[in-house]
C-alpha cells in the first residue's frame, strides 16, 4: 500500500510540476549536442496536459522491484527514455535503468544477441522483422517529423506523389523519379538544380520510417548525405539552395527554416506544427515509438521488465513523453499495448 500511496503522490507532483514551462529543464540529447525544442510541439499548461492524458490509468506499482535493466536503442527517444527512468526510480529506489543510444537498425540484432533486455525503435518494424518469433513492439509515445528545404525554394507544398519521387532512388527504372526540383514542377532558376538530401544515416528511425511511410518495406531509396544531428541538416539546407533535409521536430532547433507543408490525397493542404502548437490531427507524418523486446506468447516480462512497461503505458509514462518534446499516445493506443501484453482490465 505504501508502494501504491508513492506512486500516487508522484502522480499529484507531477500535476504542479505540468505547470511550468516545459522542456527548461531537459537534458541535452544524443543527437550530437543538441537540445531538444520541447515546448514545440505542445504548450505546458495543466489543462492542455490534462486533454492530452484525459483518461490514462494512473500508475500503480504491482510489487517493489530492485536490479537493473538495460534499454537501448533509438537516439530520438533518449530524453524519453531517461525521464522514463528517473520516474520509476522514484517508486522503486533499488531499480537501475542503463541506457545507451544508437539506430534503430541495430536494436533487433543486438536484441536477439542478448546485449539488451529492451530495445527503444523510433519506426515501425518491417514485415519481415514483425514475422520474427518472440518479438514484441508495443507503441509508447509519438514524434512529428517535417520536411525542410532551402528558405529561396519556391516550392509551397509537398505532395504525396512528389515525396514519392523525391525518396526513391534516382537510378530506378521501373517507375518515375525526380532527380532535379525541375522533376517536381519547381519552374526558374531552381529548376535545373539537382536535389541534394540531407539527413542521417540509412539506419536511423526517422529515415526508415519515411521509406516506409512514401516507398513501402524494402524499397530502393535514394541515397542522402549523412549529418550527425538535425541541427546540421538544417544548416545544411540552408547553405544549398538545392537542399532537402528531413526533421524530427521535437529535437529540431528552434529556427529549423523553411517547413515544408504537406497536400492530402483530398488536395487539403496540412502544416506541420509551430512553436506551441499540437499537429493538425490530419498531419500524416506522425510515427510511433516503440519498445520492443522478446516475449514468445504465453512468457510474462521479468517483474523489473513488467514494472518498466506499466510505468510507461500509464499517465505518468505519458506525462514524460511531453516533458521530452513528444506527444503522449491516446487512451485507445496505451490501452491496444497494454492488450498486447495481456493486460486488459489491468490497472
Amino acid at each position: 500500500m505504501e508502494l501504491r500511496q508513492l506512486a500516487l503522490r508522484r502522480l499529484m507532483q507531477a500535476g504542479l510540476i505540468g505547470a511550468l514551462s516545459i522542456g527548461a529543464n531537459v537534458a541535452v540529447a544524443a543527437q550530437g549536442g543538441e537540445k531538444p525544442a520541447a515546448s514545440q510541439l505542445i504548450t505546458a499548461t495543466v489543462a492542455h496536459d490534462g486533454d492530452l492524458l484525459s483518461g490514462l490509468p494512473p500508475y500503480l506499482p504491482k510489487a517493489p522491484v530492485s536490479g537493473k535493466l538495460t534499454l537501448a536503442g533509438s537516439s530520438a527517444m533518449n530524453q524519453l527514455a531517461m525521464l522514463w527512468a528517473d520516474g520509476l526510480k522514484h517508486v522503486h529506489p533499488e531499480a537501475e535503468l542503463q541506457i545507451d543510444m544508437y539506430e534503430s537498425g541495430q536494436v533487433l540484432p543486438r536484441l536477439q544477441s542478448g546485449e539488451m533486455q529492451i530495445g527503444l525503435m523510433s519506426r515501425p518494424l518491417s514485415e519481415e522483422e514483425a514475422k520474427a518469433e518472440g518479438i514484441i513492439a508495443l507503441a509508447t509515445a509519438k514524434d512529428v517529423l517535417g520536411v525542410v528545404v532551402h528558405p529561396n525554394n519556391p516550392l509551397e507544398a509537398l505532395s504525396l506523389e512528389q515525396g514519392v519521387r523525391m525518396l526513391r532512388d534516382p537510378a530506378s527504372e521501373d517507375a518515375p523519379v525526380a532527380k532535379t526540383w525541375g522533376d517536381l514542377g519547381v519552374t526558374g532558376e531552381l529548376a535545373k538544380t539537382p536535389i541534394t538530401l540531407y539527413g542521417r544515416s540509412s539506419g536511423t528511425g526517422a529515415w526508415g520510417y519515411l521509406v516506409q511511410r512514401f516507398l513501402g518495406d524494402g524499397a530502393r531509396s535514394r541515397t542522402g548525405r549523412d549529418c550527425k544531428g538535425y541541427a546540421q541538416i538544417c544548416e545544411a539546407v540552408a547553405n544549398d539552395p538545392g537542399g532537402v533535409g528531413y526533421l524530427s521536430l521535437s529535437l529540431a532547433p528552434p529556427n529549423p527554416g523553411k517547413l515544408l507543408p504537406l497536400v492530402l490525397t483530398t488536395g487539403e493542404v496540412v502544416a506541420p506544427p509551430g512553436p506551441g502548437e499540437e499537429p493538425d490531427p490530419r498531419y500524416p507524418l506522425v510515427r510511433q515509438l516503440f519498445v520492443v523486446m522478446k516475449l514468445k506468447p504465453g512468457e510474462t516480462p521479468s517483474p523489473m521488465a513488467e514494472e518498466f512497461l506499466r510505468y510507461v503505458l500509464s499517465r505518468a509514462g505519458q506525462e514524460d513523453a511531453i516533458k521530452a518534446g513528444l506527444l503522449p499516445l491516446r487512451r485507445d493506443e496505451v490501452l491496444a499495448s497494454r492488450d498486447q501484453l495481456g493486460w486488459t482490465g489491468v490497472r
